[in-house]
């Protein structure tokens, strides 16, 4: 879908009206804890031994007023494509699974490994040893042990279709040995920091699925039908519309008042991209819970007496662009990628696009995170050199293009900036916005497009976005560009367990990452949610990894 260039004015000129009666609303800070993220994941790597903890629960003061029962609605931004999470490459339904470890803040805020499946973990060098939970069951009565977190976890790793498997690339799945029925123990190619990271509830592919239901359904069954441990069980799904779960009386976790999680009865997702009207259906009633709010409504939501407000700092999302190293005009020209990069006018995007939410983006990395620097350069603004650029290029005339983007709202709104900026310096370019879905299909399986935009979440550990980011092919491979010195980088710094060295490795791979400008970094927006004050007992969420089996009803 492109646009007339009336149709960009009118953009444009909505933005400036909106920018010039919109409340300024607080910036998102994802430096201010930022920092502590990424350190907990290697320190805990490193570590001999992970202490069990016990399940996260609301205060003490809270519990005695906690209710049982009763269901919400939540509005989501993104459809879900496949329910096998490893299968997946878009979000999933967490609320029917369990990691191996969970992603939790200590005392002092700081993220780190939590038990999980797992109740605790000792490394040797090129091999961990987990002691795994007993008395856990699937959904579908089957049974978590030993035999079952093996065979997830060889799957994940050799699975043609796996998503997990760039992330599981340090385990050999040859050397997972079961010691006894809940005792594993997991052998490495290489000694692997961010494991405890990468089998965690934070990331999307981990979730342990039940090997009877798999061998019973086959993947796409699961794929449509999902099978966990977690505190939900599935009750039905209509794709681009909702999924709905209920308790599941099983849950191995305990709530404050001594009975099993959840609280409450169940969940209905609802499937709306558009912000505005996800927003409203949270005023109006009709939703409880939703994520992603403009700042332009922050203000408005803050003043409500019937909702609650919640930013979550050390998470945001990023967007980005890529080019497509297998295709023209970007594929053999650094010099047109460059001149791209030195077009972007972060902080114009950022105020504009953020309204108040948005942060201008140097790095790949937040401020303060595992392998942040301020040493490493960094595109800025620059019309003359990107003019420059494209006439030293292979398209001195300048050259027309095809943006692809998804179409939310916010996504379009950015390829107008972008079409503004590029076409400035002679990179003339065409909107192309798809569903997001085809999108995916288009730009990360099909690899069909020349310039793309992305966005994404902040990881907690680097190496899994890195290994994304750079993936040469597979379903997670967007630029699909070789870069040897690259690979290099990425294995040291999943072999270093010092924090302090693992910062100095992703020194080096974002130097890497500039010289060959395969990918851009334009502006974030801390991530937020708002709920109606009914629900009580909120826990604090990795971005959209909510602990709904933790609130209960007012």
């Amino acid at each position: 879908m492109s646009m007339s260039v009336k149709g960009v004015l009118a953009i444009v000129v909505v933005l400036a009206l909106l920018m010039s009666c919109a409340p300024a609303a607080p910036t998102a800070a994802p430096a201010k804890t930022q920092p502590e993220t990424a350190k907990p994941a290697a320190a805990a790597t490193a570590a001999p031994k992970a202490e069990p903890a016990k399940p996260a629960s609301p205060t003490a003061t809270a519990a005695p007023k906690i209710k049982r029962g009763g269901t919400i609605k939540v509005a989501i931004q993104n459809e879900i494509m496949s329910m096998y999470p490893m299968l997946s490459t878009g979000p999933v339904p967490d609320e029917s699974y369990d990691g191996l470890t969970t992603w939790e803040p200590d005392a002092k805020g700081r993220w780190g490994p939590a038990p999980g499946l797992a109740e605790s973990w000792e490394f040797a060098g090129k091999s961990v040893t987990l002691k795994l939970r007993k008395g856990v069951k699937f959904h579908d009565g089957s049974d978590w042990n030993a035999d079952v977190a093996k065979w997830n976890l060889v799957t994940q790793a050799t699975h043609p279709k796996s998503i997990a498997k760039k992330n599981l690339e340090c385990v050999d799945p040859k050397a997972i040995e079961v010691v006894d029925p809940y005792t594993l123990k997991v052998g490495f190619n290489y000694p692997c920091a961010p494991f405890l990271a990468n089998v965690s509830n934070a990331m999307n592919e981990s979730g342990m699925v039940s090997k009877v239901a798999q061998e019973k359904m086959g993947d796409d069954g699961l794929g449509r039908h999902p099978v966990g441990t977690g505190p939900f069980e599935f009750v039905e799904w209509l794709p681009n519309d909702h999924h709905t779960v209920k308790r599941f009386d099983g849950y191995w976790r305990k709530g404050a008042d001594g009975k099993s999680l959840p609280y409450i009865d169940g969940i209905t997702f609802r499937f709306i991209a558009d912000d505005s009207v996800r927003l409203l259906e949270v005023k109006s009633g009709n939703v409880d819970f939703t994520e992603l709010i403009q700042g332009k409504d922050v203000p408005g939501v803050k003043a409500s007496p019937d909702l609650v407000f919640v930013e979550t700092p050390y998470m945001g999302n990023k967007y980005r662009f890529v080019f497509n190293a297998k295709s023209e005009p970007f594929g053999n020209d650094l010099k047109l990628r460059q001149a791209a990069q030195y077009a972007m006018d972060r902080e114009a995007m950022a105020k504009t696009l953020g309204m108040g939410a948005g942060t201008a983006s140097k790095y790949d990395f937040a401020p303060g995170g595992l392998g942040y620097d301020e040493s490493v350069p960094y595109y800025g603004y620059d019309v003359n050199k990107a003019k420059q650029l494209v006439k030293d290029s292979s398209k001195p005339a300048g050259v027309d293009i095809l943006l692809t983007v998804i179409s939310r709202q916010i996504d379009q709104q950015q390829a107008q900036m972008m079409k503004q900026m590029l076409d400035a310096v002679g990179i003339r370019t065409e909107i192309e916005a798809m569903e997001r879905i085809a999108w995916g299909k288009k730009v990360r399986e099909g690899g069909q497009f020349q310039m793309a935009t992305q966005r994404t979440n902040y990881e907690p550990d680097p190496d899994a976005p890195l290994t994304l980011t750079w993936a040469s092919e597979g379903q997670a491979a967007y630029s699909r560009a070789s870069v040897p010195e690259m690979d290099k980088c990425l294995q040291e710094g999943r072999e270093t367990y010092d924090p302090a060295a693992r910062q100095q490795v992703y020194v080096k791979c974002q130097k890497i990452m500039f010289e060959t400008a395969w990918w851009g970094f334009m502006w974030s927006q801390g991530w937020n949610y708002v709920y109606n004050k009914r629900i009580k007992g909120f826990p604090p969420s990795w971005a959209s990894k909510w602990r709904f089996d933790q609130i209960w009803l007012e």
